[in-house]
């Protein structure tokens, strides 16, 4: 779905983001195979994260993971908005956002709003880290 979403507005994508022409490069190159495999990483670490809160009591790594994940999706809800038009990552966006601010709202009785703020930052920069390292992974193989 990603591979045939990019084929159809590739045109429209270069026309209106013109600056941002290396991070167009960038998507033509994503394969649907390769989306599937960073979200399934993805999803992985943040069920583990999940399963070690549970079973060690730790919410910091979950909430780090949570924070990281609503920010994400925060960034597709403002790509749908700038795009004014669908984007393969909405519908499970709308699902999703909803869930994880009722979860750090749920939290916010555990952290002070610094904390919240920090590990939230944590979170983000393990995330970027993580998704340039996926993403140099899958290319690797896939050539």
């Amino acid at each position: 779905m990603v591979r045939s979403w990019l084929d159809k507005n590739q045109a429209a994508l270069r026309e209106r983001f013109s600056n941002l022409g290396h991070i167009i490069v960038w998507m033509e190159q994503m394969t649907t195979r390769r989306f599937i495999v960073v979200a399934a990483e993805e999803f992985i670490i943040v069920s583990l994260c999940t399963l070690m809160c549970l079973y060690f009591g730790k919410i910091v790594v979950w909430y780090c993971c949570l924070a990281a994940f609503a920010i994400h999706l925060v960034v597709h809800f403002i790509q749908f908005v700038v795009w004014k038009g669908y984007i393969p990552a909405i519908f499970t966006t709308a699902f999703c956002l909803p869930y994880c601010f009722w979860a750090m709202i749920k939290t916010y009785s555990f952290f002070s709003l610094y904390e919240m703020f920090v590990y939230a930052f944590i979170g983000i920069i393990l995330c970027v880290l993580n998704l340039i390292v996926m993403h140099m992974i899958v290319k690797r193989h896939s050539q």
